[in-house]
């Protein structure tokens, strides 16, 4: 009983996560062989018995990950308005991924493969936790929601061979822009930081110096950036693909 109050403990250890050691590695390790299982059995996963099982596993741990992270907010006296509230791009991107399988739904797929790919990336390779030192669910919740989202992005594309188009790319730009909008003004009201579009998620010299409306430009055009670059890498990849698919057909006929 003792071990699980400490794992699911409320008062913080002021602990900073060090990106780049030893255990940090380890669990990019593992996220990226299991994109490395997904390319490699996308055929056996398009199987409807294969395919069950994995919407089913991704549904079921994201479910579980999400209504654990918001019930220890709310029981543990965690919780605050300018923290907890599933604002972050990469929390809604989580539950937009739950409704992509649950729905097999475009926009849905979309979201979770923009902003769930794109963040999850940059979360992985760069993680800001809450401040508690290992063991405690905050950081295994973290992991295992980035973690998932990658798969899941990864999942979509490889083995559904979901399109990135244009019709795509404006549609998440649009969403993007008149989410931002709406949450850089909660962010006003409540100051609150949600989608750090007030601050970078950590302190950087020349950032800190900046002036609030220049930050916030910068902000919302680097969320821009990294969609349409998402899209960008996504079509040479692709193309890139069809030609390898195109010459090794050819060889066959001949």
């Amino acid at each position: 009983m003792d071990n699980i109050k400490y794992f699911f403990r409320g008062t913080p250890d002021d602990y900073i996560f060090s990106t780049g050691s030893t255990i940090h590695w380890i669990i990019v390790l593992f996220i990226l062989l299991g994109i490395e299982l997904i390319f490699k059995y996308r055929n056996e996963l398009r199987e409807d018995k294969y395919k069950k099982i994995f919407k089913t596993f991704i549904i079921t741990i994201l479910a579980i990950q999400q209504i654990v992270l918001y019930s220890w907010y709310k029981i543990s006296g965690y919780f605050t308005i300018h923290e907890s509230l599933p604002l972050y791009n990469c929390r809604l991107a989580i539950i937009f991924t739950i409704f992509a399988f649950n729905s097999g739904k475009k926009f849905y797929k979309n979201i979770c493969c923009y902003w769930g790919m794109i963040g999850a990336v940059l979360a992985l390779a760069s993680p800001v936790l809450d401040p508690f030192r290992f063991p405690h669910y905050t950081g295994i919740s973290f992991f295992v929601g980035h973690g998932l989202l990658l798969w899941s992005g990864v999942y979509f594309l490889v083995v559904e061979k979901h399109i990135v188009d244009k019709k795509s790319l404006e549609s998440v730009l649009t969403f993007t822009n008149i989410y931002h909008g709406i949450i850089f003004i909660f962010n006003k009201l409540t100051n609150s930081n949600y989608c750090y579009l007030n601050a970078p998620p950590f302190s950087i010299d020349f950032i800190d110096r900046m002036s609030q409306f220049k930050y916030t430009f910068i902000a919302f055009s680097v969320f821009n950036i990294s969609i349409t670059m998402f899209y960008l890498i996504y079509k040479i990849l692709h193309i890139h693909l069809l030609k390898k698919r195109t010459i090794k057909n050819m060889f066959k006929v001949y």
